[in-house]
């Protein structure tokens, strides 16, 4: 796993597409705002958000999102080359950061980006 930390999501974009990386899994997508930017950028974009309502909002905005936990997602394992995963770990304890920390690398391709903030 490569553990980024940057925010920004254009360094990641570029990244991407400097490793030939086709395709991301956003965990905590919110409303889309980054999967719109994903899209535009032709990567191909999976979201999921524990939200329904942002989630609706999301396929609203025609993009591939579901209803689903940071901790348990709907993915089988190395799935996803790549992992944006910015506002996922916000306000959860030492353990429920680490239970996710986990469940991502579990559903990234060995070697894939992810990005992170740390809380």
């Amino acid at each position: 796993m490569t553990l980024l930390t940057e925010t920004s999501l254009e360094p990641f974009i570029a990244l991407l597409k400097a490793q030939g990386r086709h395709a991301v899994l956003d965990v905590c997508c919110g409303p889309g705002d980054d999967g719109l930017r994903f899209v535009q950028a032709g990567i191909h974009y999976t979201g999921v958000d524990p939200f329904d309502g942002n989630v609706r909002y999301a396929m609203a905005r025609r993009l591939s999102v579901s209803v689903a936990e940071p901790t348990c997602l709907p993915f089988a394992a190395n799935t996803f080359p790549a992992v944006w995963a910015v506002q996922s770990l916000e306000g959860l304890t030492a353990d429920q950061a680490d239970d996710v920390v986990r469940e991502l690398e579990r559903v990234a391709e060995p070697g894939a980006p992810i990005a992170v903030v740390l809380p």
